[in-house]
């Protein structure tokens, strides 16, 4: 009997040594299986945010050249797509009948001049009715309006451009008989380009004149600046009217593109970093994950730029984190509140 208590308290001694060596190996593994992952060391910098504009480039002039007198096109001294500087002469209408007309009109002129002359001397002198003295000068006043018209007329003959322009277009053919009133020629003036876009009442207080622009055309890009801010609201969408303004002078840019711009707004604090960092957690809330005193932790972003390789995000809860230690590689296998080994990636 003694032999059988000796034996059954030996084997108790010696599961509980057991079991005490199982748990002291455990706690052992637990701290020699603690998972290591990758970190960068990521610091807030300034970022500019930017309001996403879209409209459509548009000449600054575009002007239909009418003929301002009747008679046949004489010459053309233009081409349709070329540009002319201010002033140069694009047409000529015959103007034999118009210098006929204007001589007629200047000889008719000298005799109402000699003729009220005449009267003039004669009222002074006392042999002269005002009443006729008046009617002498009412025809010479007459006569001087009919040949500064016929003037005009003369020199209407010749058309000029009346800007730096392109001609666009052209209405008429050598020979053609022109009505007053006859459309000749469209020109169109392309320096500057005006772009006109709608915004909100939220994003207008954020604009201001001469405000700096980025615009992408045909995936080209170009500076320009805030050239004009409405002061109405539409009255359908409550949307307002701005004008950006973009220099052209070699008229490489032609009106109807399809245009981006990009207007820098207000600086903010922020970090940078690749798409692939961002998960989710079990409520479906954006966020990454951080290494905190060993910890990790999942801390909640808002991504306030798309830049195609990366997002610019604001922490939103630790946004008083000036930089933080995010993971790279090996967020996957861990969760929030494990403490885990890390080692920092080098730049580079």
């Amino acid at each position: 009997m003694k032999l059988i208590i000796t034996t059954v308290i030996l084997l108790s001694l010696s599961v509980v040594i057991f079991f005490k060596e199982n748990r002291l190996d455990d706690s052992i593994a637990v701290q020699i299986d603690k998972k290591e992952v990758i970190v960068k060391r990521l610091v807030k910098n300034q970022f500019m945010k930017k309001m996403k504009l879209s409209g459509y480039t548009n000449a600054s002039r575009v002007v239909t050249i009418k003929s301002q007198v009747e008679g046949k096109i004489a010459s053309k001294f233009f081409k349709k797509g070329q540009s002319y500087k201010a002033g140069a002469q694009l047409l000529l209408i015959d103007p034999e009948d118009k210098i006929a007309k204007l001589k007629e009109m200047e000889a008719l002129l000298s005799q109402r001049k000699k003729e009220y002359e005449v009267a003039e001397s004669l009222f002074n002198k006392g042999f002269r009715s005002e009443v006729k003295l008046s009617e002498s000068r009412t025809n010479f006043e007459r006569a001087l309006a009919l040949y500064e018209k016929s003037q005009v007329e003369l020199n209407n003959t010749k058309i000029f451009i009346p800007f730096d322009s392109i001609v666009e277009d052209s209405y008429v053919e050598l020979g053609d008989y022109l009505k007053k009133g006859d459309p000749i020629l469209k020109v169109v003036d392309l320096d500057p380009i005006f772009i006109t876009v709608n915004v909100t009442e939220k994003e207008i207080n954020l604009l201001k004149q001469n405000q700096k622009a980025k615009i992408t055309i045909s995936q080209k890009e170009f500076d320009g600046f805030i050239n004009y801010i409405s002061k109405t609201a539409d009255d359908l969408t409550r949307n307002f009217k701005v004008q950006i303004r973009l220099d052209n002078k070699e008229n490489k840019i032609i009106s109807g593109l399809t245009s981006e711009i990009e207007i820098g707004t207000k600086n903010e604090d922020a970090f940078f970093i690749s798409s692939s960092l961002i998960s989710l957690n079990s409520q479906g809330e954006l966020g990454i994950k951080i290494i905190k005193e060993n910890e990790v932790k999942f801390i909640l972003v808002e991504i306030i730029s798309d830049k195609g390789n990366g997002y610019w995000i604001k922490l939103k809860d630790n946004n008083d984190l000036e930089q933080i230690l995010i993971i790279t590689q090996g967020s996957e296998y861990v969760i929030e509140g494990e403490q885990v080994n890390f080692r920092i990636e080098e730049d580079g």
